[in-house]
């Protein structure tokens, strides 16, 4: 096996002089050429992508042309041809590439989003941005290829020319994430349709979950920060998303433990420590009643079968 650090490692968008931080955009890796409209070629990203890391930011990968993976905790995506995927900060994700891909990435924050769309719906409240029941991945038309690659054309014209005012840019991504939420309901399947809209509290309850889930694990301490009470929050979660509300926050513990079990060589009373199990035994006997494995199988297991 290849060599293992002590952390995943975690890629950061630099902040612009600006307000708010920067949006970027890049080439992939292997792509070819450069961007026709410009003098200025696109740069490829470049931050080391050889290896399962993770980012501060959201991405959306428009992929026109390729063949390939991508591994996004611990499930694999067939690449053929055309399609959008997203990432949303945290999560451990590679893309392979068996041939070479022609495309775009764009890495923004969210911060970035709602300050140019303060009217739009939330990142969270987005399919393939929601916490529950994301879907990665949009299967695009040729139609649909052509629709975002003018899109694309014109914000990286506007995203190389140094005088161009961001707000121009942010709109781009509002509209292209509109259109994605647009065209994300082809991509359910019909059992996953009827559960699609779901209230405003269970966005909330998700997001709040995503950021503070290391630190925060009682029902009771989300329930305070949302103004209802512990019941209430545990019933509406339990119809929306399927799983009770203390179950939806061990999870979101477990895939963070699993994730540093499988890409770190930290010990299992150090990832305890990490999610803020500061008993190691209570770790492990959750972890293993959880996943029927101890913590250090599950990484041997998972070591010796996928990686």
């Amino acid at each position: 096996m290849a060599f293992v650090p002590d952390a995943i490692p975690v890629h950061s968008l630099p902040k612009t002089p600006s307000q708010v931080p920067a949006l970027k955009i890049f080439r992939f890796k292997n792509s070819e050429g450069k961007f026709k409209e410009s003098p200025v070629s696109l740069p490829i990203t470049p931050l080391p992508t050889d290896t399962p890391h993770r980012h501060t930011y959201y991405e959306i990968l428009f992929i026109e042309e390729g063949i390939g993976f991508h591994e996004i905790d611990f499930h694999s995506y067939n690449i053929q041809g055309a399609g959008l995927h997203f990432l949303t900060p945290g999560q451990v994700h590679l893309l392979t590439f068996s041939t070479s891909f022609q495309g775009y990435i764009v890495a923004f924050s969210e911060d970035f989003y709602t300050f140019y769309n303060p009217v739009n719906p939330s990142l969270s409240q987005l399919p393939f941005f929601q916490p529950a029941r994301r879907q990665p991945i949009i299967t695009l038309s040729e139609t649909e290829k052509r629709y975002f690659h003018n899109i694309m054309e014109n914000m990286v014209s506007d995203h190389l020319t140094s005088e161009t005012d961001q707000t121009m840019i942010g709109k781009y991504l509002g509209l292209m994430l509109q259109k994605c939420a647009f065209l994300a309901p082809k991509n359910i399947q019909p059992a996953e349709s009827a559960v699609q809209t779901v209230p405003e509290l269970v966005g909330r309850f998700q997001e709040l979950v995503e950021k503070n889930f290391r630190q925060m694990h009682e029902v009771q301490q989300y329930a305070q920060e949302l103004a209802v009470s512990p019941d209430y929050l545990s019933k509406i979660i339990k119809k929306y998303l399927g799983t009770p509300s203390q179950e939806y926050i061990l999870d979101k513990l477990l895939l963070e433990a699993k994730r540093l079990l499988v890409f770190t060589n930290l010990s299992s009373k150090e990832i305890g420590y990490h999610i803020h199990m500061d008993d190691p035994s209570y770790f492990s006997r959750i972890f293993k009643k959880k996943t029927g494995l101890t913590p250090n199988e599950y990484r041997d297991h998972v070591r010796k079968s996928t990686i």
